[in-house]
């Protein structure tokens, strides 16, 4: 208990010195502490000049997939060609692009060079990319977490900050439109030229398919190959009817009789049948030549496929060239502005409270500490070493 007494009778002794001590350079601790919140009070009311902020919120252009992705979509729709689909890319929006356009050179410039900034900043500079870098200083852009974009920029006269951040949007969505038209145009022009070669390539497939077809009697191989197979059976099990028949006659009855010739004759003309059916001699009532099978149904499906290709092809071109056309006669805006920029008279430095609230902090930390370094540096013996060493210092500052 004793030993808390000591302390709080501790404690508040070092604070009535600093009181007293305070007390005793009464006009020292006063200067002290107001001179500087004065100064900073001239200084971030009439001295230094206010800041204002114009902001605007956009969300950049969706922009639609390239011809590889849409492409890939439709490869993957045509039978046994969506495994190609894995080598095209997909697509990308305009994201990169309007950042880019945002952080040109050619925008800035023309900020500067519309509202005369280089008088506005009183820049007396020799170089004109400290007067870029300057403005680049005041502007800012970011992406917020819902992936659109926060323009800002920051200047002393609230309405030309205004007016700057709208004349920034406008040209933006202005260069990314003549971006966007003119890539259209020189694709549609591109998809009309392979569009053109394509009709001609396909044309040709879909010629030397037919002849092909006609000249080889392959319309379908898999049901052809099926009948084919069917009849083959069938004209076997006559084969085997009849041998079995005309074995039994020559044993029974001899091979004089009418009846052995009549088999017999049956069995050369099904055995004839199937040899023809065989040799591929019946491949105008679409019979195959099991033999040629292999190679005719392996070109048959390199052509079918080839043609379908080149179909899917086409169909493909003809939709991107129409949308190109659509894009390219869009005028419409790509940048979506949900928070325009407007008139904001409200500051936003320098902070007065902050500001004045810190300085008198800090000035009222040094008055008292200037105070209690008067008192100590009187209390020392002046004697001892430390205390010449202070009479010494008073002496050359004149401080008594």
């Amino acid at each position: 208990m004793v030993t808390e007494n000591q302390k709080d009778m501790t404690l508040l002794e070092c604070v009535l010195k600093m009181v007293n001590s305070c007390l005793s350079h009464k006009f020292l601790f006063m200067v002290t502490l107001w001179l500087p919140v004065l100064v900073a009070f001239v200084l971030v009311m009439w001295v230094i000049k206010p800041e204002y902020s114009a902001e605007a919120v956009v969300t950049p252009p969706n922009g639609s997939g390239t011809s590889a992705g849409s492409l890939s979509k439709l490869l993957d729709g045509a039978g046994g060609l969506s495994s190609m689909s894995s080598l095209l890319g997909g697509g990308d929006d305009g994201k990169n692009i309007v950042w880019t356009y945002f952080n040109s050179w050619e925008l800035h410039n023309k900020v500067i060079e519309k509202f005369n900034l280089a008088d506005h900043y009183e820049f007396d500079g020799n170089f004109h990319a400290d007067l870029l870098k300057l403005f680049r200083k005041k502007f800012s852009l970011e992406e917020n977490d819902e992936e659109m974009f926060h323009v800002t920029f920051v200047d002393e006269d609230h309405k030309l900050a205004a007016d700057i951040l709208s004349f920034m949007l406008a040209n933006v969505d202005s260069m990314y439109n003549s971006f966007k038209t003119t890539q259209a145009r020189q694709s549609r022009l591109y998809m009309n030229q392979r569009l053109e070669e394509v009709m001609v390539r396909l044309d040709s497939l879909e010629r030397e398919f037919v002849n092909f077809q006609q000249k080889n009697h392959v319309y379908d191989p898999e049901v052809q190959v099926e009948g084919t197979m069917k009849y083959l059976a069938s004209l076997q099990t006559d084969y085997n009817v009849v041998s079995l028949a005309l074995d039994k006659e020559r044993v029974e009855h001899g091979e004089n009789t009418k009846l052995y010739r009549e088999l017999n004759e049956r069995v050369k003309k099904v055995e004839n049948t199937r040899n023809q059916a065989l040799g591929g001699r019946q491949s105008n009532i679409g019979v195959l030549s099991l033999s040629k099978v292999p190679g005719l149904a392996a070109e048959y499906t390199r052509m079918e496929k080839e043609i379908r290709m080149q179909g899917a092809i086409y169909t493909f071109l003809k939709q991107e060239s129409e949308r190109l056309y659509i894009e390219e006669s869009n005028l419409m805006s790509n940048l979506i502005v949900l928070l325009p920029p407007w008139d904001n008279d409200k500051k936003i430095r320098p902070l007065r409270g902050v500001t004045l609230v810190f300085v008198f902090s800090l000035s009222f930390i040094l008055a008292v500490s200037l105070c209690c370094f008067i008192e100590y540096c009187r209390s020392v013996d002046p004697e001892s070493s430390l205390g010449k060493e202070i009479s010494k210092f008073s002496r050359k500052i004149r401080f008594k």
